[in-house]
């Protein structure tokens, strides 16, 4: 049962973590959009204006949704530093401290805060943000109608080279998209198949995922198919189509890196187990999956680690006080991006790279909250 004081703190941590957002909001849009002003304008050939207005607001409406995923870990944990501080400095705190009522009793409401603020990070990166991904990957100079730039990705299950003009991600489909096909086994000479439109299906002939293609160059009667070419290149369901088996989706044939960051956690696991994709993109998959479990845990055991240095009875100040628990946060974030950056160069597997922080973090909260002085 919430104290009338417990609601007070839940109140503020909540209105503490919205300024803090909105301000890093602020900061970023200034920059960026002082930075990319030339960009936006080339998406209104015309010079008019409301194509430009239209562009920004739905790319920072958007944005805002990665920021959250990138920062909101962080301001999670600084939100409660800094409402711990207020009722601190306001003296607000030292009458609940004399009553004597326990410390960790008292950021009680603080620990729900955080773990509502996560649960909403959670939601926002498994709904929200994969459904926003499409407009966040069009360059920012052009319409999101006219889709993404492509970069060239090799099946590794069928050696099938796959390329295009454009990328629709919203709509899993390519224009003028290629197919490389490879020699012997798909056809017995090297042919590169050109197709006006591709689309992705993922549960095609078969059942299995691939390309359906139209507006073909050769003809489909004119491949040279070879003996595995019937198991990649099928007979499509009206004449004058063919259906390509591949597991390459259009998300990997974006061509801004780090899309997996905008899967949600379910399509990242599918993407995990295809086999057409490199065993480098599969590890960094894996590590976003890892790095995805552990992250609220670690802002959990931060706000229990940094608590204690920000309440103590030999304080020298609160400002000094604020300053050691921004070391510690500093330090336990520090230490998991360190861990997360070896593991994207395999110095360290993904499992061990997300879950050590939160051990070591956890140990330390343990001891501080065994020592802390109320």
């Amino acid at each position: 049962m919430l104290t009338t004081f417990d609601r007070y703190l839940l109140k503020r941590y909540f209105h503490t973590f919205a300024i803090c957002f909105i301000t890093a909001m602020g900061v970023f849009f200034v920059f960026d959009a002082f930075t990319n002003a030339d960009e936006f304008q080339k998406s209104s050939p015309d010079g008019s204006v409301w194509p430009i207005v239209r562009r920004m607001a739905l790319y920072y409406c958007c944005q805002s949704s990665l920021l959250l995923s990138l920062v909101g870990h962080m301001l999670c944990v600084l939100a409660v530093m800094i409402s711990l501080v207020s009722v601190q400095r306001t003296g607000e705190l030292h009458p609940v401290l004399a009553a004597g009522v326990p410390l960790y009793r008292i950021i009680v409401p603080l620990v729900i805060g955080a773990v509502l603020v996560n649960v909403a990070m959670i939601a926002n990166q498994e709904w929200i943000l994969p459904r926003v991904a499409h407009v966040l990957q069009t360059p920012k100079g052009r319409q999101v109608e006219q889709g993404i730039d492509v970069r060239p990705s090799l099946d590794f299950a069928s050696h099938v080279l796959i390329s295009a003009r454009r990328v629709y991600p919203a709509s899993s489909r390519l224009e003028d998209a290629e197919f490389v096909l490879p020699v012997p086994d798909v056809v017995t000479r090297l042919t590169t198949l050109r197709a006006q439109t591709a689309k992705f299906v993922r549960a095609g002939p078969g059942g299995a995922s691939g390309w359906l293609v139209a507006g073909l160059d050769p003809q489909p009667q004119t491949l040279p198919l070879g003996p595995a070419g019937h198991r990649v290149v099928r007979a499509g369901p009206r004449a004058g189509m063919l259906f390509i088996v591949s597991g390459v989706t259009p998300e990997q044939l974006s061509e801004k890196a780090g899309h997996a960051r905008f899967l949600s956690t379910s399509e990242l696991i599918t993407q995990i187990r295809n086999p057409s994709q490199a065993a480098r993109a599969a590890h960094e998959q894996a590590l976003e999956v890892h790095a995805r479990l552990t992250r609220p845990l670690l802002n959990i055991a931060a706000v229990f680690l940094a608590v204690p240095f920000l309440v103590r009875r030999e304080s020298r100040g609160v400002v000094a006080n604020l300053a050691i628990a921004g070391g510690v946060m500093l330090a336990v974030m520090g230490a998991g991006e360190a861990c997360l950056y070896l593991a994207s160069f395999q110095v360290l597997a993904p499992d061990v790279a997300a879950w050590s922080p939160v051990v070591a973090c956890g140990m330390g909260a343990t001891w501080c909250a065994r020592h802390a002085e109320t």
